[in-house]
């Protein structure tokens, strides 16, 4: 999949993001953090994992803006490492749970390593839940820009 044109989206909101940074200190490791937690957010929009729900009903919208804040995150951790946009989807497993323990063993392994081989491999298996999930490249681009005007806003607004 090609994301150029989120990873150049992606620099400009970073350049913001860290003139405005109060503390700089161990920021890539936060980064790695934050991915985590957006993985949580993501999967919980989802609910597959939820096997006391008798009903799972996901909003669509919720499960796109979660998904959004992990491609902020993957990108600002790709285009520092100088990773090519293109990246190709990896789906281990057609099972969305199945699919979630892959991908956080695969951001689990930035904490040690921010090869270019263990990203790529990281942001393919986060675009493989999306697969997975039937969000397509129109449902990234979009989700990713109103995300993206979302966080400019926050900026603005000393958030």
């Amino acid at each position: 999949m090609n994301l150029k044109y989120i990873f150049d989206t992606q620099i400009k909101l970073d350049e913001e993001i860290s003139n405005s940074l109060i503390n700089p200190s161990n920021v890539d490791k936060k980064r790695v953090i934050a991915l985590l937690v957006e993985l949580g957010e993501f999967a919980n929009e989802v609910m597959t994992f939820k096997y006391w729900k008798k009903q799972i009903k996901i909003n669509h919208e919720s499960m796109l803006e979660e998904f959004a804040d992990g491609i902020h995150f993957l990108t600002s951790i790709a285009y520092r490492n100088h990773l090519n946009p293109e990246i190709p989807v990896i789906i281990k497993h057609t099972d969305f749970n199945i699919q979630l323990i892959f991908t956080y063993q695969c951001f689990t392994k930035l904490f040690k390593s921010e090869k270019k081989s263990n990203i790529k491999k990281a942001y393919g298996a986060y675009l493989g839940l999306g697969e997975i999930m039937k969000i397509s490249y129109n449902d990234i681009i979009e989700s990713y820009n109103k995300k993206n005007q979302k966080n400019f806003e926050r900026i603005k607004n000393n958030y």
